[in-house]
């Protein structure tokens, strides 16, 4: 995610780590979501699978249940989320690789990823470290590879710009402008993608929830 003196965990504050996967479920509509979010893969079987930001690891858990076949790696910054992460993907006993890195220097080699996906990710970045993310994910996806997001978007009226100032409170207003000003895009773009798509908007009570499509040349 960002560097270790700027890091906002999953919730901010790390002792609510453990109640994370009960609010986003409840709360955030987090299934509906994440399903359609897989279901705009472009690829029908990809191979090589990138979850950044993958918290406790329920989209990972989620894309591989629906790509079996595929090697599905989940990258995160926080090794108290990941622990989680790991009991959960040992429950289910599923093949998942999960890594401790953060998502603007990405250790993995060029060109090596058919899909990379972020959900709830994004918005805890600095502008500079989104455009570093950025980057770094077009450098390790395949010519071809799709980058698939789901964040916070610009808010559709000012009764769900009123419900994302809790989220700010949590997150803090200086990562979280970015989205609010439905700037997502548009770095994606001058940072090479192509074909940037906004495909669809979930409201929720915590604001609206925005779902991304790019692709590398």
């Amino acid at each position: 995610m960002t560097s270790q003196s700027t890091y906002i965990p999953a919730l901010k504050y790390n002792r609510l780590t453990k109640f994370y996967d009960f609010l986003i479920a409840r709360f955030l509509r987090e299934k509906e979501w994440k399903s359609y979010l897989i279901s705009s893969f472009s690829q029908s079987k990809p191979l090589e699978i990138l979850d950044i930001g993958c918290g406790t690891a329920t989209l990972s858990l989620m894309l591989k249940s629906k790509f079996p076949f595929a090697n599905v790696t989940g990258l995160d910054g926080d090794l108290k989320i990941l622990t989680i992460a790991e009991r959960k993907i040992e429950a289910e006993q599923a093949d998942i690789k999960l890594v401790e890195g953060y998502s603007y220097a990405l250790p993995f080699p060029n060109n090596h990823f058919d899909v990379v996906t972020s959900s709830l990710m994004i918005h805890h970045l600095s502008s500079k470290d989104k455009q570093r993310t950025f980057k770094e994910v077009l450098r390790v996806l395949k010519p071809g590879g799709e980058f698939n997001i789901a964040d916070w978007g610009k808010p559709n009226n000012i009764f769900v710009r009123l419900l994302f100032y809790i989220v700010q409170l949590l997150d803090g207003f200086t990562t979280t402008r970015d989205n609010v000003k439905g700037l997502l895009p548009h770095y994606l773009i001058e940072n090479g993608f192509v074909n940037v798509t906004e495909l669809k908007k979930f409201n929720t009570i915590l604001g609206s929830l925005s779902i991304y499509k790019s692709f590398k040349f």
